[in-house]
């Protein structure tokens, strides 16, 4: 006996806040960026999640340095499935698609990142000894 796989879906979120940098920046270097925590709940009809998208910002400060802040998004979001119901499990595969950012001021950061989250909607067989 196999996972069967009940229903599947593909939904993006969008992530979109303002940091404020603790030491001033020329200009940004680099953002790195990776899903963390993500988890779901499964409820009549929807799958909901939730998770944190963790960032990495490298940036060059006033004295010429390149300095690193990270920063701790919370995001979620839901996604329609029919045959959902409470007890089955799910599956969630994030993937960052886009990151964007523009250094409003030397220490206010805006930055906007689409997730892309493919959910699996799984039936597990009973457990056996």
């Amino acid at each position: 006996m196999g996972i069967n796989v009940i229903a599947e879906a593909r939904v993006q979120v969008l992530v979109e806040d303002t940091i404020t940098l603790f030491t001033p920046a020329l200009k940004i270097d680099e953002i790195r960026a990776v899903i963390q925590n993500l988890r779901c709940h499964i409820i009549p009809g929807k799958v909901i999640f939730q998770g944190i998208l963790h960032k990495q910002i490298f940036f060059v400060n006033e004295d010429n340095v390149v300095v690193h802040q990270g920063v701790d998004i919370p995001f979620s979001g839901f996604v329609d499935l029919a045959p959902a119901e409470p007890g089955q499990c799910c599956q969630l595969t994030p993937v960052i698609e886009f990151i964007d950012f523009q250094l409003l001021s030397p220490t206010s950061l805006r930055e906007v990142t689409v997730i892309g989250i493919n959910v699996r909607l799984l039936d597990l067989p009973p457990f056996e000894n």
